[in-house]
């Protein structure tokens, strides 16, 4: 079993064949870490603790105790759950308070458990191991001073190469406990010779790579708008200086979580790093009565000594295999088009059926009807919370029934975490606004305010009336739109003791609206979306199969979101369509879209007989090769924010088939360009569209494709190698080159 605890020593080692992780149990009864990295079969405590700090020291009954040797110092230790109030000045695990007013936080080991599977009480999401995959740690810890018990949960994942990290805190005491800072997780580093890669943005630009030195300053990656995390994502990865997208140490965390969320760095004065993954202690504040308890979310714990690559691809195997649900992970998905942009809110009966009649002849496979068709909404100043079809607007039966005697696919757009001043739902019940009760004018966005789905009346109304909808019209596909961040965010439901957990409490209200639609419609493909992609995480994976990834859907920016989403989540995902702007043509904008979902924003009734063909050429091509998008391993190639180019590779598992994605942002003349291929099986054959020639896949992975041309700005280019059944006597080359000798861009 992949965790051992050898009683003589104390210490814990957790480890796959590729990992390790240890960490002891001193003689003052602290959780000491020592290790984490490599795999390594043993560890010496004492050379790994030595710190030649000042000693510990303390005073017991009048008189002054001194440690006699070096192994531990209260302010330079590594810890795994680091005091707060005492000697280390650090940042801490947790920040506890009581009716003494006095917040000094210790926690001492107390026992352990190990047991297979995962820890059978948390309820948020978290990878769905079986007890033959993996194994977990449980350390039971006490402050010092109170009857306040930590747990803290170490699962480990040998067949996934993969450490996922929890904690829970209990009150014990006879009085309420107030918990100002709760931590998922400490790492404590032995040097500073680290970058965070971070990933920031803002509508149109979700997440934007950004690397981070490390410094003595406290650095903090953290988001504080309640849902909609476009300004920083979950996810990070802290790298060595020198480490590349296939070589060096690199770290990879992935928040199971949605909400409000902190990653905190400090490097003290000897040039050790704590990291601190934690609920944001911004607005956050949890009253815990006697025998209440309070989890942290999960992280996601991926170490690699080969680059980011290796990191990205455990992050996708865990996905698909253990977060997305069963019935969607690695499910073809139908390709779409979505009616927003094709006409907004300004749609009949009529202009729908053409559309959908269009749609067919272009094959397509889904037809999605987005914002407009309920309550009295013809723009976004209304409706919200009156989900219920607007019959003098569009006969909405008799669209489903159309679509679905077309033999096409239905979907449906919904918001149901809001709710309109201009509302039904509001005229009856304003207390379901999430808004503070002394707030007289709350703040509004793109003129809606936020459903208060803590109150579970609330919450059970606006289901109530989608589920009416759903049964009516059996939609194949629900997109659930999120499209403001919270503001004056103070449940009215939740009583004075309680107000600071509104945050929190939100995410697990959204977790149980997801969860109570899934339950009732396991067959029906959600999509979660929040004004484009600020929605975007493990937590929401959890529910839904795939994200919408951004409203920007040119590929001049879009390139750069789709690079940097690949980093950690699977592109089967990802929300990924063609539309009608600047920059490329439709089939520059398809190659990018080939990998994710794959769908059509635009008025397809309005395209041109060439544009169609084109459309209906690359639907085909998707459906042939859309099985390795959906299972296959990813490798980045290119860099965007680094290079001029941006390019990937995907390989299937069994190394037959491979897609090749390649762009140049500005244009550039004739110069020596080789795209290096990476996850081939270097011994087999592979037949390549770019040039129709036939080599070793050590060929293409050493030497690469010659792509040494001139290309214009944004121009595109994909192509398939796939695998030939027998060694060829010579090498293939076309006879006759259809283009004047240039090559083509894309299989035409």
């Amino acid at each position: 079993m992949p965790i051992k605890f050898e009683e003589k020593r104390k210490i814990f080692h957790l480890y796959t064949s590729n990992f390790s992780y240890y960490m002891h149990v001193n003689k003052y009864n602290y959780l000491i870490h020592l290790y984490h990295g490599n795999y390594l079969s043993d560890i010496s405590k004492e050379r790994v603790s030595e710190r030649y700090m000042e000693r510990y020291a303390f005073v017991d009954n009048g008189k002054e105790v001194q440690d006699e040797d070096y192994y531990f110092s209260t302010f330079a230790s590594k810890f795994e759950c680091a005091p707060y109030g005492k000697h280390d000045k650090r940042n801490p695990f947790a920040v506890i308070n009581d009716k003494s007013n006095i917040d000094i936080t210790n926690f001492l080991y107390v026992e352990h458990k190990m047991y297979p599977g995962v820890d059978p009480h948390f309820t948020m999401p978290y990878p769905r191991f079986t007890a033959k995959e993996c194994q977990t740690l449980e350390i039971i810890l006490k402050d010092e001073y109170r009857d306040i018990y930590l747990h803290m949960y170490y699962t480990i994942s040998e067949k996934y190469n993969i450490l996922v990290r929890h904690s829970k805190v209990v009150n014990k005491t006879n009085e309420p406990i107030y918990v100002h800072k709760f931590s998922a997780m400490e790492l404590d580093f032995d040097n500073d010779d680290m970058d965070i890669v971070a990933y920031h943005g803002s509508w149109g630009s979700e997440r934007q790579k950004e690397v981070i030195p490390l410094n003595h300053s406290l650095t903090e990656i953290s988001d504080n708008h309640g849902e909609r995390g476009f300004y920083y994502n979950q996810n990070i990865l802290l790298k060595s200086k020198d480490a590349t997208l296939d070589m060096g140490e690199v770290y990879g965390f992935g928040l199971m979580y949605s909400g409000d969320f902190s990653y905190q760095f400090k490097v003290d004065e000897i040039n050790q790093t704590r990291m601190i993954v934690s609920y944001n202690p911004e607005n956050f504040m949890f009253t815990l009565n006697k025998d209440e308890e309070l989890y942290s979310f999960a992280v996601l714990c991926v170490h690699s000594n080969e680059g980011i690559n290796k990191v990205t691809q455990i992050f996708h195997d865990v996905a698909r295999d253990k977060i997305i649900r069963e019935t969607w992970a690695k499910k073809e998905r139908p390709i779409l088009i979505n009616s927003w942009e094709a006409m907004y809110m300004n749609f009949d009966t009529d202009r729908l059926i053409k559309f959908i009649d269009k749609a067919k002849e272009a094959k397509i496979d889904l037809v999605v009807i987005d914002d407009g068709w309920f309550g009295h909404r013809d723009d976004d100043k209304s409706s919200l919370g009156d989900w219920f079809i607007n019959t003098k607007k569009v006969d909405l039966q008799k669209i489903a029934d159309y679509t679905h005697s077309s033999g096409l696919k239905f979907g449906l757009w919904f918001e149901p975490e809001m709710i309109s001043p201009d509302s039904e739902l509001y005229k009856v019940h304003p207390e379901y606004a999430l808004y503070a009760d002394n707030v007289k004018n709350p703040t509004l966005q793109r003129h809606q305010l936020v459903l208060d789905s803590i109150n579970p009346e609330a919450r059970e109304h606006v289901l109530n009336q989608i589920f009416k909808v759903v049964d009516a019209l059996k939609p194949d596909y629900i997109k659930w739109d999120f499209n403001r961040y919270l503001s004056e965010a103070y449940s009215k439901y939740l009583t004075t003791e309680h107000k600071k957990e509104t945050y929190h409490r939100f995410v697990l209200a959204s977790y149980s609206m997801f969860n109570a639609f899934i339950t009732r419609y396991p067959n029906i493909l959600v999509e979660s979306c929040a004004a484009g992609g600020g929605r975007f995480d493990f937590g929401m994976l959890y529910y839904t199969p795939q994200i919408w990834c951004s409203d920007e859907t040119d590929i001049a920016i879009r390139a750069k979101i789709n690079y940097s989403t690949n980093t950690f989540y699977p592109l089967s995902t990802q929300g990924t369509h063609v539309s009608m702007r600047k920059n490329g043509s439709i089939r520059d904008k398809a190659c990018l879209a080939f990998f994710g979902t794959y769908g059509y924003e635009m008025d397809i009734t309005k395209s041109s007989d060439e544009d169609i063909k084109t459309i209906q050429f690359m639907n085909d091509l998707f459906k042939k090769y859309h099985s390795v998008v959906t299972k296959g391993d990813y490798y980045a190639i290119y860099d965007p924010y680094t290079t001029n180019y941006v390019s990937w590779n995907v390989v299937s598992k069994n190394k037959k088939k491979c897609l090749v994605y390649f762009m140049i942002f500005n244009k550039e003349q004739t110069h020596a360009r080789f795209i290096k291929l990476k996850g081939l099986d270097k011994n087999k054959y592979y037949f390549n569209s770019l040039t129709n020639d036939i080599y070793k896949g050590d060929f293409y992975m050493n030497v690469g494709l010659n792509i040494s041309a001139e290309f214009g700005s944004y121009d595109s280019m994909l192509f398939v190698l796939e695998e030939v059944n027998s060694i060829p006597a010579k090498i293939y080359r076309k006879t006759k080159q259809v283009d004047g000798g240039k090559r083509e861009k894309l299989l035409w």
